[in-house]
């Protein structure tokens, strides 16, 4: 005996559907009645900039470096010279960098490739991309971030350091902070579905 697959919005009308899973199938936007949820994610098209600074790049002012200690000392007691080969990366006049703070962990910063105005640490914060589970056929890397000279989008995938907070975030530059455009949610390291 063959049987016919239908579409959920072909369902016969002489089948017999329990209310619960009508309301589902509503819900989702399978139904007559019901909406698709579906949010499409922003596109780095979506947030265009005009121009591009194609000119030397002007090393980031860190300030006075006795500030910092540790990872930030590190990162930013360097040699001014070496960020000034940096190229243009982000929002057409900025250039994003990250900051290494362990195995899979780290933080972006930037600065204005024009004036060397600085940045500090960028959202979310510090983040962790894994691997997590290593060694497990479900183990979990996150993408880390994504960005384009020509954009001022800010694509953030991973969780932030020592939580299970993991997602996808989507960041718009607006000229003086990011603003969260959508957080989406991703699959998590298997410590924390443990917690859920």
């Amino acid at each position: 005996m063959s049987q016919t697959l239908h579409s959920a919005r072909s369902i016969p009308t002489n089948w017999v559907v329990s209310s619960r899973v009508a309301l589902f199938l509503a819900a989702v936007g399978f139904l007559p009645g019901g909406r698709s949820q579906t949010v499409v994610p922003p596109r780095f098209e979506d947030y265009r900039v005009g121009d591009v600074y194609r000119g030397a790049v002007k090393p980031p002012e860190f300030g006075d470096l006795s500030r910092y200690e540790g990872t930030d000392l590190r990162c930013f007691g360097g040699d001014p010279a070496a960020a000034a080969l940096e190229h243009v990366n982000f929002a057409g006049h900025f250039v994003i960098d990250a900051c290494t703070c362990g195995t899979g962990c780290h933080y972006l910063y930037m600065w204005d490739a024009v004036t060397g105005k600085f940045f500090g640490r960028l959202p979310p914060g510090v983040i962790d991309i894994g691997p997590y589970d290593l060694g497990r056929k479900d183990s979990v890397e996150y993408k880390g971030e994504e960005h384009r000279a020509d954009s001022s989008l800010l694509i953030v995938d991973g969780c932030v350091e020592d939580t299970c907070d993991c997602a996808t975030r989507y960041y718009r530059w607006t000229g003086n902070q990011f603003q969260l455009v959508l957080r989406r949610p991703v699959r998590m390291p298997s410590a924390c579905a443990k917690k859920r």
